[in-house]
């Protein structure tokens, strides 16, 4: 492996990542892209007019499954940023090593060889099974399509995103809408994927599916407690934890 993870971890990589690299004159000088390895391939052919694809040489345009924008890596001011955005957006962080800022061909070739072998990583990493039920396996396509939106998004949209969800699948309990209970509560474990584990989407969910006055307000407090996280706000956290812990049923 040409590159090593700084946050992240090897055997479980998200499949986003920011990648930089020092300039082989200056180690001062950092240069950073950002990589995404899709979860599912994309023939890009099908999408370019001819008469643009036939200027593309030998690119390979049947398997787009990852790719790194920019494809040149800009400079940025500091490690301790790279830190900071890969930690609110959850991204893998990447040491790629030097490189010579001066000659962009190959800055790009480093880049795409950082690509491949990144989404290489992701492909031979183990994949939790997620068992369906018939009414999700009816969803095919679109849940395909969903998968892609989320891993594009960066945090704040994914919780907006989850907002939505909680509501529609909240007024379906409530209404015991079971059709729409199902299709959401696959989506909230689908976005949960995308979302820090320190986040509590199962705890989320579980007190999604009940039904009762305490479940509803057991869901509203997880949710803000997302917001708390992601604005920073640890202590707005565990004030809302300990309500949290308040309203659970003794075991």
């Amino acid at each position: 492996m040409a590159f090593t993870f700084e946050r992240g971890d090897p055997a479980r990589p998200r499949g986003h990542a920011l990648a930089y690299f020092r300039a082989s004159h200056d180690p001062d000088k950092l240069y950073a892209t950002y990589i995404i390895v899709l979860p599912i391939s994309v023939d890009i052919g099908k999408y370019v007019p001819p008469f643009l694809a036939s200027q593309l040489g030998n690119v390979s345009l049947s398997d787009f499954s990852a790719f790194a924008m920019p494809p040149v890596p800009e400079e940025v001011s500091s490690h301790r940023e790279l830190e900071g955005l890969a930690e609110i957006r959850d991204d893998d962080l990447l040491d790629g090593g030097t490189v010579t800022s001066s000659g962009l061909s190959d800055m790009m070739q480093t880049v795409t060889s950082l690509v491949g072998e990144y989404a290489q990583v992701w492909a031979d990493s183990p994949k939790p099974a997620i068992p369906l039920d018939s009414a999700e396996e009816e969803q095919g396509d679109s849940v395909g399509v969903n998968e892609v939106l989320y891993s594009l998004m960066n945090e704040r949209d994914r919780l907006a995103e989850l907002s939505k969800i909680v509501g529609r699948l909240r007024f379906a309990v409530e209404g015991n809408d079971t059709d729409t209970r199902d299709e959401m509560r696959y989506e909230v474990g689908l976005l949960g994927r995308y979302l820090p584990e320190r986040y509590h989407i199962p705890s989320l969910l579980q007190a999604l599916m009940d039904s009762s006055i305490r479940g509803g307000e057991l869901a509203q407090l997880y949710l803000d407690r997302c917001y708390k996280l992601s604005n920073g706000d640890d202590a707005g956290a565990r004030d809302l934890e300990e309500r949290i812990q308040s309203l659970k049923p003794s075991t």
